[in-house]
């Protein structure tokens, strides 16, 4: 268990995020453009940032909810100056994400969605055309083709799929690139290996799995059907907390750090960035887990974080009312920091 302290604080700036710098009216949606919160977000190697966005949010599972598909999502498309590239997946095609959760680039510049009410992880081409679907859209399960809730995902460099079977079932699945199942591994639990919620998936330079694995209740009722959840996720256990379990490229335990309390992670060269206390970012190292620097108060709910080649950070926050903020384009759903010096 790693219990390391802050080495690189920067307790002499008075800026509290550290020296990042706040991108105002970052990125400059187009006129009409309607969505009620920021769920994911991405960066390519040309620096197109990619917006997944809960544009009517969930309830999707719920069986009220269903027929009509009242969970809308689509991806939104940004240069690193806001200026609107463009859009695919359109909220008003039918089926194509019901409950936006996380986006995932692929060095190849491939792109996964996790659908968490829509039960589905996809793969896309850059144009928005699916090369390739897990999970049965629509269906939740826990077997080899059914998810219950998927989280995030990521792409191993022989281009093993992992993916976080976590909002209602509580495993990880491995798939090979073509799409087949190899196996599934962790339960409902507090051990090595088990899960409550892993809510979002990293993997590092040394091909290692870091998960986030959320404590407490996590049921949400109200978008889900009687039967759909294990009773045990209704109740908060004492002495449980948020941790970041590590596992080998196979998916074996190695440790936990419990210094954290993670909602996102997301691994850029020897570093893990990984949300604290929901709003604040820790950049650790990703050996020991030491926490290198802080950078406080940059999201309400940093549900999504990206980073690209200049260093700036994206995040994607959901549930802005949270925070006494507003939901859609006039909120802070999106938003860019640079440690550039801003005009």
């Amino acid at each position: 268990m790693c219990t390391s302290h802050d080495v690189e604080n920067n307790t002499n700036n008075n800026d509290p995020r550290s020296g990042y710098r706040l991108v105002e009216s970052w990125p400059h949606y187009p006129p009409g453009m309607e969505f009620e919160m920021g769920s994911g977000v991405a960066v390519d190697a040309q620096g197109v940032v990619y917006l997944f966005t809960r544009d009517v949010e969930h309830w999707a599972a719920h069986p009220l909810a269903m027929s009509a598909k009242m969970g809308k999502s689509s991806v939104s498309m940004f240069n690193r100056d806001g200026e609107y590239l463009g859009k695919w997946g359109r909220s008003d095609e039918p089926g194509f994400a019901l409950g936006a959760h996380t986006i995932y680039v692929e060095k190849d510049g491939m792109f996964w969605t996790t659908d968490r009410d829509g039960h589905t992880v996809r793969k896309f081409n850059p144009q928005g055309e699916m090369l390739l679907q897990l999970g049965t859209f629509g269906e939740w399960g826990c077997d080899e083709d059914h998810f219950n809730g998927p989280t995030a995902v990521a792409v191993q460099a022989d281009g093993t799929i992992v993916v976080t079977d976590g909002y209602w079932n509580s495993r990880l699945v491995f798939y090979s690139p073509e799409g087949e199942f190899i196996k599934s591994m962790g339960q409902w639990g507090r051990g090595p290996g088990e899960f409550n919620t892993p809510h979002a998936l990293a993997i590092d330079s040394q091909g290692r799995l870091l998960v986030a694995d959320l404590a407490g209740g996590n049921f949400h009722d109200y978008m889900t059907v009687p039967g759909q959840i294990d009773p045990r996720r209704t109740r908060v256990e004492k002495g449980w907390g948020h941790r970041i379990q590590r596992f080998n490229g196979d998916g074996e335990y190695i440790d936990e750090w419990t210094h954290i309390m993670p909602l996102s992670l997301a691994a850029y060269g020897n570093r893990i960035y990984a949300s604290d206390k929901m709003s604040n970012l820790a950049v650790l190292d990703e050996d020991t887990g030491e926490v290198l620097r802080r950078v406080e108060n940059i999201a309400i709910y940093i549900h999504q974080l990206a980073m690209d080649a200049q260093g700036d950070l994206y995040t994607a926050s959901v549930y802005p009312e949270h925070a006494g903020e507003a939901r859609g384009p006039g909120g802070p759903s999106h938003r860019r920091w640079t440690q550039a010096e801003l005009a």
